[in-house]
């Protein structure tokens, strides 16, 4: 579990067009330059869309408009109409390498990867395509997108004291209840136990029924663990409670979590120099996506866009 802790979850996102219901009758909502976006295709770019973890397409749909996504699915389309006019291309080989890296970065296998996928009712073709289309919007964004983006050690330095809190040591007291995606129902598992502490039972007694972590006999005590030493997606849970409640379950690549915070100790400054690579790194992704910005509403001026919901 301690491994479980340290990874560092790379997060994943598809950006594509397409899966339709039959229900629904097809028909023109946008025109960008020589190209049209169909309802259905709206529809399959919502679908095949993630953050960064695998997410419930029911749940993702109560919560989502199709009007909050059109204008994320015609920028990709500008970007896509640019890699024709760059001829920029992304092979089956470049495709194949990427699903690769995925496989190792979720700790799965291709089996897996597939029935994953059709848990969420999406086409394996689908998946494949949408990886070809975000690579390709990356090429075309280094390409049109200046590298040269300069940080002096100035800048770097007044990031460093601005943000004096991003740069402490940080740790968490926890306790955690774990259920491993491998054992059947696992979901079911993880509701119930939750069930029983909103019922009163104790998180001790929970962890040792029902936890897969080999702290379960201790009552899934964890000790102290670093902030920076959590997955995304324990370390944005944890960041919304206080000391003495738990999370709700959170789901992970590897299974189920509720993890209940007993302490947070404010850690030491880092010393400027140990986390002077990291602040390079943060300045220039701020300084891409304000170019990223520019770039698209570039592209929206000078194209012909008519959108029709």
């Amino acid at each position: 579990m301690r491994r479980l802790l340290s990874f560092t979850f790379i997060s994943l996102f598809l950006f594509l067009a397409g899966i339709s219901y039959a229900e629904i009758v097809d028909r023109i909502i946008a025109i960008v330059n020589d190209d049209i976006i169909t309802l259905k295709d709206l529809e399959k770019y919502i679908k095949i869309e993630k953050h960064g973890r695998y997410v419930s397409i029911n749940e993702y749909y109560r919560n989502i408009q199709l009007k909050e996504k059109i204008d994320h699915f015609i920028d990709d389309l500008l970007i896509r109409q640019q890699a024709k006019k760059f001829k920029i291309e992304v092979t089956d080989k470049d495709v194949d390498l990427i699903i690769e890296n995925i496989k190792k970065q979720h700790l799965i296998t291709d089996q897996e990867l597939r029935e994953q996928l059709k848990k969420e009712n999406i086409d394996y073709k689908d998946f494949y395509n949408g990886l070809r289309t975000n690579q390709l919007r990356n090429r075309v964004l280094s390409r049109a997108i200046a590298a040269d983006i300069l940080v002096t050690e100035d800048n770097l330095r007044d990031y460093y004291n601005k943000h004096l809190d991003e740069f402490r040591e940080d740790e968490y007291k926890l306790q955690q209840i774990f259920i491993s995606n491998k054992k059947k129902d696992a979901n079911k598992v993880a509701l119930t136990a939750y069930s029983l502490l909103q019922g009163g039972k104790a998180f001790e007694d929970v962890a040792r029924e029902f936890s897969d972590d080999p702290t379960a006999s201790l009552g899934g005590d964890l000790g102290y663990v670093k902030k920076d030493d959590l997955i995304p997606e324990l370390k944005e849970a944890l960041s919304v409670i206080i000391p003495g409640t738990y999370t709700h379950v959170i789901r992970t690549p590897y299974g189920f979590h509720i993890l209940k915070l007993l302490h947070e100790k404010k850690g030491d400054l880092i010393p400027y120099e140990q986390v002077k690579a990291r602040i390079h790194e943060r300045i220039v992704q701020i300084e891409s996506e304000k170019r990223y910005k520019e770039f698209i509403e570039k592209l929206r001026k000078s194209s012909y866009i008519e959108v029709k919901i």
